[in-house]
């Protein structure tokens, strides 16, 4: 199961105050371990060409990084992983969702 689902709505460039709360969490606890990453996974609802899907997927991708790289989470701790329109889980058909899992690192 993702740690957080950041939904954005199509075409957005800017993410909702609740979606930058979670990721805001989420840096924080990435944070109080060095040896942790983050791999985000980029889905969008099925219905698009593939080429599409998967440039919105990017999009959704790179928005939620930047903003975690603006709350000072290194680009290097960050895994990126587009799905596009592969995947045939369905969250919301009018949303893109980013998935975001911790990885913790070992003891």
């Amino acid at each position: 199961m993702p740690d957080a689902v950041i939904e954005i709505e199509p075409g957005s460039t800017k993410l909702a105050p609740k979606m930058r709360t979670r990721l805001t969490e989420i840096a924080r606890l990435l944070k109080e371990d060095e040896r942790s990453q983050l791999r985000l996974e980029g889905y969008v609802p099925v219905g698009g060409s593939p080429a599409w899907n998967l440039g919105v997927a990017e999009k959704s991708l790179r928005l939620v990084r930047d903003y975690l790289e603006s709350l000072r989470v290194p680009a290097y701790r960050i895994q990126l992983a587009v799905f596009g329109g592969e995947h045939e889980q369905r969250r919301d058909n009018h949303r893109h969702w980013v998935e975001v899992y911790l990885l913790r690192g070992r003891r």
